[in-house]
């Protein structure tokens, strides 16, 4: 089942772990609302969690993060952006449970964008004799 009506859901969480569970939250709900496997929809979290606790370690303690939450019919896109100052985002490509990772610096911000794809639904189309 495809949902009808896409979100898309913008934060902008202070340098405070607590914070991070606000992203968690908009994350369950995109990736259930999209039917998202539980295990993908683990292995997202974890890594976004991580990626989070990360970027915040390297920022001044006032600093703060801007994360956008799409849904699309076929997929799920994180948009994280922080200071320019603090370097890169990741340093390893490919990342495991991502299917696109683009990262840009302009404008004084590193901009990431995670993407994952839906997984295809099997194909019932042929018969088996």
């Amino acid at each position: 089942m495809t949902p009808t009506e896409h979100c898309r859901v913008e934060l902008k969480i202070p340098n405070d772990p607590r914070a991070i569970g606000a992203v968690i939250g908009a994350l369950q709900h995109t990736s259930r609302h999209l039917g998202f496997p539980p295990n993908e929809e683990e292995e997202l979290i974890a890594f976004s969690d991580r990626l989070l606790r990360a970027g915040f370690d390297s920022l001044p303690a006032n600093a703060t993060i801007s994360v956008l939450i799409q849904e699309h019919p076929n997929r799920i896109e994180i948009e994280l952006v922080r200071p320019a100052a603090a370097g890169k985002w990741v340093s390893v490509k490919p990342i495991p449970g991502i299917d696109q990772v683009e990262e840009e610096t302009t404008n004084g911000n590193t901009r990431l964008r995670l993407i994952k794809f839906l997984p295809s639904p099997p194909d019932t189309s042929r018969t088996v004799n």
